[in-house]
Parts: structure tokens; sequence; C-alpha cells
């Protein structure tokens, strides 16, 4: 063996180690900090919550001491005490009425509704207007996992003469963005996957599929 080819093969050894560490590091880490920083995105809109309040108003400007993160503490607590008062038939009335109120206000009402439809859809009991899908997207030849969310406006159908579907092509990792896209209903191939497996597959980039759930036998 030359003198001058040891050198180098212990490079090459612990350039390979060095790849080999990294990479499975990696793999701890990346579903960590994916997960934190989604965690963190959700603190983040809970917190700017109160930021639409006026400054007397907003509880750390007569709190001794400025409490950070109050305001997606106090976002939890009103969403849980919200969902405690939908149980009952009085409040349900004064929502139904409440809501009746945003949808005269015209700039308000159609941003409210397009919001409140899919909140119901993706996070509502009823699957009936929701459905993962697979279609060919951003081209032909390449696919996407998405959701449809039931047929198109008649009146955009008859400018094609195609029954459509409204599709939702969310993103990775923050699946809250996304393109809506109207796809022909032929070219849509529903999926035997449910929302939650979708969401997890798509955050993930592909790492968490539905056959994991199976191989861990959870």
């Amino acid at each position: 063996m030359a003198a001058g080819e040891q050198p180098i093969k212990t490079r090459v050894r612990v350039r390979e180690s060095l790849q080999r560490y990294f990479l499975a590091g990696l793999l701890v880490f990346l579903p960590v900090a994916i997960t934190l920083w989604f965690l963190g995105w959700v603190v983040e809109l809970l917190d700017s919550v109160l930021d639409v309040l006026p400054k007397a108003f907003h509880p750390n400007s007569y709190l001794p001491i400025p409490v950070p993160r109050l305001g997606a503490v106090v976002t939890l607590v009103m969403i849980l005490f919200l969902g405690f008062l939908t149980r009952g038939v009085a409040t349900r009335r004064f929502l139904a009425v409440w809501e009746g109120v945003f949808a005269k206000i015209p700039v308000f009402r159609g941003i409210y509704t397009a919001v409140q439809k899919m909140v119901q859809t993706f996070l509502g009991p009823s699957n009936a207007q929701r459905q993962v899908v697979m279609i060919e997207y951003p081209r032909a030849g390449v696919f996407t996992v998405a959701f449809a969310m039931g047929r198109a406006w008649a009146d955009l159908e008859n400018k094609t003469n195609v029954q459509l579907v409204n599709v939702f092509v969310p993103t990775t990792p923050n699946p809250t963005s996304g393109f809506y896209l109207l796809v022909p209903s032929h070219e849509v191939t529903l999926l035997n996957m449910t929302i939650e497996e979708a969401f997890k597959l798509i955050t993930s980039g592909g790492l968490i599929t539905p056959d994991d759930k199976n191989k861990n036998g959870k």
C-alpha cells in the first residue's frame, strides 16, 4: 500500500461515518422540528387573536407584568367555553342569529362564509363533502394527494360541459395553505384513506404512511 493511500482511506471512512451519523440524526431531528414548528405556528395564530383588541382592552395593559403567550391561553379558554355553550338550545339560537347578522355584511359575508364552510368541512363530524383523492398535478404523469370538496358550481360546469369536482391541494409541510382546483370527475381517483392519515402523509412529505400504523400494530 502506498504511503499516501492510508490517509485518503481514513478520510473517506470518516466522511462516510459522518454522513451516516448525520442521516440517522436527521431522521430523529426532522419529526421533532416539524412538529414543534407546526405547534409554534398554532400558538402564534392563537396568540395573535388578542392583537385585534384596542390596547386599553388587552389583558397585558392592566396586568402587573406582561404575560407571554397570554393570547394563546385566552383563545384556548374561549374556544372551550364556546364549545360548552353550543350544547345549550338557547345558545345555538343566539349563534344562529349572530351568524345571520354576519351574513348580511357585504364584505365580511364572503370571507366569513368561506372560512366557516372550510372549517366545517375539515373539522365537522360529517364526511359527506370531503374525500381523500389522488389527481394528476402539477402536470400529467405526476400525482398528488388532495381533498375533494364536492361538486363544482353548476355554472362552472356549464362553461366546460364537463362534471367538475372542487379539489383542495394542500402544501407540505403546512397543509393549511394550498391551491383550489376544478378537476374533471373522471380524473379524480378516490383513496381508501382517512382525513387524518392524509394530513400525516402530506405534512411529513410522505414519510408517515397509513402502512406505518399497521406495521406498529396500532
